[in-house]
């Protein structure tokens, strides 16, 4: 076989550094991968100058918890957002009350109850909306057809759009005779770009924190409210006392979380699986 090479059209110097550019961006791309994979993010990040965001002081932290009973206003609020939401009803809100209910049966019950639904029209929405009737809507009908039980039940929700990621908090508070007061909370999020549900681990990356850093803050949260617990154990109190070691606390198994303004809401709940109000809150 003969191959006949064309002399008479040399490579310019144009093409030679094009190619010289596209060669060089592809070894930069290689490095980038291979200080992640051998020195990691963090490392990788201070040889680039990217920096992780910064930790909440105590103060910052304290306030924001603090104002967390004012962030449920049974309604939808927008930030950043650059996409267009497919909605199912374009009549209504993507997050609008979809079951409300205000009532008092004097020895049988009292409750005031806004039931969200999210009205998106992606991938695993219908899911969610479905396992909020499962959890809430259906003990609303229970507790309706209840009889002298004395049951006092509410129910109120947040969400927030922002930055494309959906964020809907759900509190539902439960007093049944001379029972503990029970709070569940229920949290949704959901990438409306990519059209999938996200986890904390997600978030943090899409936050640029440092995940190791975010363990070790709900690490030693945890350790210091089970601290100040067993103080008040001292001096008589019945206590919620926290296995500080609880796989629970890991990133990787905890579900509850939101995001508002940046700030990352971290939520252990421990009225999703006991008659208690106690509750931890962690921002960042």
């Amino acid at each position: 076989m003969n191959i006949n090479l064309d002399n008479n059209n040399p490579i310019g110097k144009k093409n030679i550094a094009i190619y010289a550019v596209a060669i060089a961006v592809c070894i930069l791309a290689l490095v980038v991968v291979a200080c992640i994979i051998v020195l990691g993010n963090d490392f990788t990040n201070s040889i680039f100058g990217i920096k992780n965001k910064e930790m909440k002081t105590e103060e910052e932290e304290a306030k924001l918890i603090a104002e967390f009973d004012t962030l449920f206003n049974n309604n939808v609020q927008y930030g950043n957002n650059s996409i267009e939401i497919k909605k199912k009803d374009t009549d209504k809100e993507t997050i609008y009350t979809g079951y409300e209910k205000k009532e008092n049966d004097a020895g049988n019950y009292d409750i005031d109850l806004k039931i969200p639904y999210i009205n998106i029209d992606l991938p695993g929405i219908e899911e969610y909306n479905q396992e909020i009737y499962d959890i809430f809507q259906a003990k609303a009908e229970s507790v309706l057809a209840s009889e002298n039980k004395n049951i006092i039940y509410t129910l109120e929700y947040q969400a927030y759009i922002e930055d494309n990621i959906l964020s809907l908090i759900i509190r539902s508070t439960l007093k049944q005779g001379s029972q503990p007061q029970q709070v569940v909370v229920q949290t949704y999020n959901y990438d409306l770009e990519n059209q999938k549900g996200i986890t904390l681990k997600d978030e943090i990356s899409h936050l640029n924190l440092n995940e190791e850093e975010v363990q070790n803050k709900i690490r030693t949260e945890i350790q210091e409210e089970q601290e100040q617990a067993e103080s008040l154990q001292e001096l008589g109190y019945t206590i919620f006392s926290r296995d500080v070691n609880s796989d629970i606390y890991n990133i990787d198994n905890t579900s509850l979380f939101f995001v508002h303004n940046e700030n990352l809401y971290i939520i252990y709940a421990y009225g999703n699986d006991a008659l208690t109000s106690e509750m931890d809150i962690i921002v960042i």
